[in-house]
């Protein structure tokens, strides 16, 4: 269920907010940041941080599996590097994924 046209605004700051808020070599997904947020819309995710998550570390949400967001696996890859994010080779796609199940951020206090 996507946010409504009048939460729109305030979905998107909370994503970003909450991005932000994702700690250096851990990561979520895509369908786990919207469920935090109350949500199913894991779509409208992807959508706030293509259009405003430039500024913020956009690399840290991820597709399900722990595939890096598309088009931008190199970029997201160097952030990973730098970060000590856990990774797995793979035999397709890009060549590897992150390591979901040991990256996974699990916050100690539910958003707001």
């Amino acid at each position: 269920m996507a946010p409504s046209a009048g939460a729109g605004h305030e979905f998107a700051l909370d994503v970003l907010d909450l991005v932000d808020s994702i700690p250096p070599g851990h990561v979520l997904s895509y369908g786990d940041l919207a469920a935090m947020l109350g949500s199913r819309a894991s779509r409208a995710v992807g959508t706030v941080l293509r259009q405003s998550g430039s500024g913020h570390p956009w690399w840290r949400v991820l597709r399900s599996g722990g595939h890096p967001p598309t088009g931008h696996e190199a970029r997201a890859r160097e952030h990973y590097l730098a970060e000590s994010t856990p990774l797995v080779r793979t035999a397709t796609g890009c060549g590897y994924r992150v390591d979901y199940a040991v990256a996974r951020w699990i916050p100690t206090e539910p958003p707001t």
